[in-house]
């Protein structure tokens, strides 16, 4: 085929058999920034792991949302919210994965792998799952088991993460409609820190009255967003959701975040699990106690001296016993 020359040819054409320009964009790909436009993180693939109370003594298994009965959320609503919500997040990428851990005071379950197919049975599968799981909770008690749920998802999200081609922004949500229990501080904040040192986002949900010092904590230390709409925005959690635990970590640096909370720090006393606001640490373990009169650590076995008994002093000869006894010697 010949080729046209002159000043009426068109130059750097992308037709059959011809090289692109430099800078073409083939389609799908992501632009470069320009000034003025917003370049949303979301193509770079995200896992999500949703850590679900499914305590039934939290919640009303009522049918309609918002407060089901004795103002606590309902359960069935709960779900569907998050179906929703999750159901947005798959759209942002094609490989976006989804998991969801569902806790209980006796325990915790999987019921949604990220590697699972989750095309259009989000539904279907996690709203029966989450009320049969509380249903058969033979255990009665106010406090779920959030320790043993945080561990296991943590290393659900980093199993698939390594089985992934491309290794994907791993992102943790905890839901939770149960009061903290002091007993659990120390499990809840190794798995925080652990979240911290991995790099994961921990977004947070208390769903009760009380602020939880627990979720604001892992909130706070691993740059998540800690909500507390209480049980009559259950009909609007999905929107909550989607308004802040949606967006990446670029964009959320662009919005506003929700009404600030004052981050409780305080521990746990290791012997009595008692909240403290000041207290004694061990020197050797960094334990926490309410008290000095601790003789030994159970933490680490240190022991220690009672408090009040000073250091052992030496008993000194007096000069003239001394000089009297280098004489007749």
């Amino acid at each position: 085929a010949k080729t046209r020359s002159g000043p009426g040819a068109k130059q750097g054409g992308a037709g059959p058999g011809r090289r692109p320009p430099s800078g073409h964009q083939p389609p799908g790909r992501r632009a470069a920034s320009r000034p003025g436009r917003m370049v949303d993180d979301g193509t770079d693939p995200r896992l999500l792991v949703a850590v679900v109370d499914a305590n039934p003594c939290a919640y009303a298994f009522g049918e309609n949302g918002g407060r089901a009965g004795g103002g606590r959320p309902s359960l069935r609503a709960v779900g569907e919210q998050l179906c929703l919500f999750l159901h947005a997040f798959r759209a942002l990428h094609a490989s976006n994965r989804a998991a969801v851990v569902l806790a209980s005071p006796a325990g915790f379950r999987v019921a949604l792998r990220a590697g699972d197919d989750q095309a259009g049975q989000l539904h279907a599968l996690l709203v029966p799952e989450l009320l049969g799981f509380a249903a058969a909770c033979e255990r009665a008690s106010r406090h779920t088991a959030l320790s043993a749920a945080l561990s296991a998802a943590l290393c659900h999200a980093e199993r698939a993460a390594q089985g992934a081609r491309l290794r994907p922004q791993v992102q943790l949500l905890i839901v939770c409609a149960s009061p903290d229990h002091p007993r659990q501080y120390n499990s809840v904040m190794n798995c925080i820190f652990a979240a911290q040192a991995a790099g994961v986002a921990v977004d947070a949900v208390a769903l009760h009255g009380e602020s939880s010092p627990f979720l604001q904590q892992a909130a706070h230390l691993t740059g998540g967003v800690y909500m507390q709409p209480g049980a009559a925005a259950v009909g609007a959690l999905a929107q909550l959701l989607i308004a802040h635990a949606l967006p990446g970590r670029e964009v959320r640096k662009k919005l506003v975040p929700p009404a600030p909370h004052d981050v409780d720090f305080r521990a746990a006393c290791f012997v009595t699990h008692e909240m403290l606001d000041r207290a004694y640490v061990c020197s050797v373990c960094l334990s926490i106690f309410h008290h000095p009169n601790i003789i030994e650590c159970p933490a680490c076995g240190t022991r220690y001296k009672p408090v009040g008994a000073g250091p052992r002093r030496k008993k000194k000869r007096s000069l003239a016993a001394a000089g009297g006894s280098e004489r007749g010697a």
